[in-house]
């Protein structure tokens, strides 16, 4: 991918997108080069193919699959970041922005599949055949990608396989049960002819085991189960990939290009960064906008395999202690050190350590502290007076940092002023690594009934490689039993995937979105667990499909001084009976004079 992004500058000038409100669906892109004057090299078919890959990078500056799941019960999004508060307060409306953003960037991406492929025999003459095939396959992989996306959040949409004309431009909504044959029937061409792993220069290209993965990913949301475990099984039988040996580090530079990606997007200073960093870290360097959710948090089992509300031996007092590994690799948590500093939100921390080589070094004002402005506080430690001043109305309210794809070094050159900020973060994002393939893999077999021993290897697989290097052992899994097994593996994806925009397609897939989206998500308490853990012993109820309930808790709203009480961080509201998709955005339906219809309920 980092080749790529080297040919970006050049693909911006060529491809520059330019937004039109009355451009029907978005299909003819008006930046995309024209087929009498492009398309005559090699060299000008990659650089047609590096701007349909440009689709792929983020919408509205984040990368789009973290803006999903805070669409869904991980998170709180503080601050309304790329359009998501109303997906999560029921407000949804044709006219959003987050509505119109994935429907305008997925099918520029389509648009200038369809140029290319039509187009490119042009160069065929002069191209090495070999990798005329290939750019091909690319651009077949990323056309059934982003019809992927649609499909699973619009449902039906408007499908075309070749370029949009302006005797053509307005088409109707085909049926997604008509999509999935031919996206599936793509990727099985693109596998056909792309070689089955990329790496080197050409990492971050589509690959015959990413378009495997893809059919795998996209039989088994729309519960083609034998197609999903035999695509997956095909991956896993190349014998081409595996799980990186510590999870934590997956997540940093140390995983990037790993055999445990498939797929993944890079960027680079100069062509294209994203700002996710800034978003997701703390206010040691960044704006702590898009932050985890207590329920996210309870989520994780104990180091003995069990939910905390069945393990008598968890400590509502400690509840961090004695949990799977994945909880504090996932999630910067209270007391852990975080961007160089520890990681404090209790009203009287207005100071906190700095930390260097794993040494507390200095004493600094701690702008986390759940204080408001201007409230002077001495440090008990030196005696220090601090005014906690305006920095302080923006802790996070839930107490909790996403640690993936959060870019500590670039926040610590920001802290430090010797780097850019998270605004401009360079961090490689995962769109598809070899944890999926497994779970993909062992929840096929499952829902289909023929569990055997390879379903307990791919859950376990996954799960030992969490507990890699944590001193506990992974408490494995032996049930054979099919309803114990689906809830095991649905909590398996919702801890190993976290953060990475899987949640919502499986909540809406499982049928249970309209209970998990039905809530009031909360924060932890500010002030720690001595109330709600300790003199409480309180312990939230997990049902069979991972809600958690807080009935007889102590919250409180969401406020800048904390206490020891949940806090409350939004309401959510889910209408089954339309929320299931996401409308079509209006101005695409106004622009097709009604032949795009509208999504039932909107």
């Amino acid at each position: 991918m980092k080749e790529i992004k080297k040919l970006i500058i050049i693909v911006t000038g060529l491809l520059l997108v330019v937004a039109c409100e009355d451009t029907v669906l978005n299909l003819e892109d008006p930046g995309s080069p024209t087929d009498a004057t492009f398309f005559q090299s090699e060299a000008e078919l990659e650089i047609a193919l590096v701007g349909i890959y440009e689709s792929l990078n983020f919408v509205r500056e984040v990368p789009f699959p973290q803006l999903l799941d805070h669409t869904t019960d991980y998170a709180f999004n503080r601050g309304n970041v790329g359009g998501t508060i109303p997906a999560t307060t029921g407000g949804l409306t044709s006219t959003e922005g987050i509505v119109t953003a994935y429907w305008d960037r997925f099918y520029t991406g389509i648009q200038r599949a369809n140029n290319l492929l039509g187009n490119m025999e042009k160069a065929v003459e002069v191209s090495d055949p070999t990798r005329f095939e290939e750019i091909r396959g690319e651009a077949l992989f990323l056309r059934a990608f982003f019809y992927s996306y649609l499909t699973e959040l619009y449902g039906d949409v408007p499908f075309r396989t070749s370029i949009a004309t302006l005797d053509d431009l307005i088409v109707p909504r085909t049926p997604k049960s008509e999509i999935i044959p031919a996206i599936i029937a793509d990727l099985e061409e693109a596998a056909s002819v792309l070689p089955s792993v990329q790496s080197g220069a050409a990492r971050g290209r589509a690959s015959g085991n990413a378009a495997k993965t893809l059919i795998a990913r996209i039989a088994l949301y729309n519960e083609d189960y034998p197609l999903a475990a035999s695509s997956a099984l095909e991956v896993i039988n190349s014998g081409e990939h595996g799980l990186f040996g510590d999870y934590k580090s997956l997540f940093t530079d140390s995983g990037v290009g790993s055999t445990e990606i498939l797929l993944d997007l890079s960027y680079t200073l100069g062509t294209t960064v994203h700002g996710l960093a800034q978003r997701q870290a703390s206010r040691f360097g960044g704006w702590c906008q898009l932050v985890p959710a207590q329920q996210t948090i309870d989520s994780y089992e104990t180091v003995n395999g069990l939910p905390i509300d069945e393990d008598p031996l968890y400590d509502p007092a400690n509840p961090f202690d004695n949990r799977d590994p994945r909880l504090a690799a996932t999630i910067a948590l209270p007391n852990s050190i975080w961007t160089g500093h520890i990681i404090q939100q209790h009203s009287d921390s207005i100071a906190t350590w700095r930390v260097e080589g794993g040494e507390n070094v200095e004493r600094v004002f701690n702008p986390n502290a759940a204080n408001p402005g201007g409230r002077k506080i001495i440090d008990p430690y030196d005696g220090t007076e601090y005014t906690s001043a305006g920095a302080n109305r923006f802790t996070s309210f839930s107490g909790y940092f996403w640690r993936k794809f959060s870019d500590e070094p670039t926040l610590l050159g920001a802290l430090a002023g010797t780097g850019e900020s998270g605004t401009r973060s360079e961090e490689t994002i995962y769109l598809m690594r070899y944890a999926e393939v497994l779970l993909i893999y062992a929840e096929a077999k499952i829902e289909s009934g023929t569990i055997d021993g390879s379903v307990l290897n791919a859950i376990n697989e996954v799960r030992e490689r969490a507990y890699n290097g944590s001193g506990f052992s992974n408490p494995a899994v032996t049930t054979t039993d099919q309803a114990e097994l689906r809830k095991i593996v649905r909590r398996e994806r919702k801890v190993e995937l976290a953060d990475e925009g899987f949640r919502l397609f499986d909540i809406k897939r499982w049928g249970i979105a309209e209970k998990v989206l039905n809530t009031t998500l909360l924060g932890g308490p500010a002030n720690g667990f001595s109330k709600i853990g300790g003199e409480l012993g309180f312990v939230p109820d997990i049902d069979d499909d991972g809600f958690i309930t807080y009935s007889g808790a102590p919250t409180q709203e969401r406020q800048e001084l904390g206490n020891l009480d949940f806090r409350e961080l939004e309401i959510r509201s889910f209408d089954a009976s339309k929320h299931y998709l996401w409308p079509i955005p209006q101005s695409e339906i106004d622009a097709s004079g009604g032949v795009v219809t509208q999504n039932s309920g909107y």
